[in-house]
């Protein structure tokens, strides 16, 4: 297997999602990695979680129940060490699966975003070190956490 990263020595832990279409051109710009990590979601003043089960420098897909639809602008919360904004707009749809979102990272968030795409392509898996749920818990935790108190 060879690295996913010029630099990086290592065999890596995500691999790239391949950048070629079905006819050989380049679809993406940036390589887009498997990367799962929740994510808080504010759309029509709603949180709503999903999970984000790719990225890359200018969009990820992200599984959700209830999609936005599509055109929709949002903000989203990478639930890493410390929540990461990035601001998204929906760009396809896919029924009972989630969205592929094209994104924007707000000029505050730009080092730790380019960080975290560093670690990707070097192989690391970033999100292993903790993740601190931003702001409220998903469902399946507020359950949990009701259970515990019985």
């Amino acid at each position: 297997m060879r690295p996913c990263h010029p630099l990086s020595n290592k065999e890596p832990f995500v691999t790239p999602m391949p950048r070629t279409g079905a006819f050989g051109y380049c679809r993406r710009s940036s390589p887009r990695y498997q990367f799962y990590v929740e994510a808080e979601i504010v759309w029509r003043s709603e949180t709503r979680w999903g999970r984000v089960s790719n990225i890359s420098r200018g969009g990820m897909f992200v599984e959700i129940a209830d999609p936005p639809s599509l055109g929709a602008y949002f903000p989203a919360y990478l639930a890493l060490d410390q929540p990461l904004r990035v601001d998204c707009l929906v760009r396809r749809v896919v029924p009972r699966r989630g969205v592929a979102v094209s994104m924007t990272v707000p000029e505050e968030e730009i080092p730790r975003f380019e960080a975290l795409l560093v670690a990707l392509a070097r192989g690391s898996d970033p999100a292993v070190s903790g993740a601190a749920v931003p702001r409220s818990e998903p469902p399946h935790v507020k359950a949990a956490s009701a259970a515990m108190k019985l």
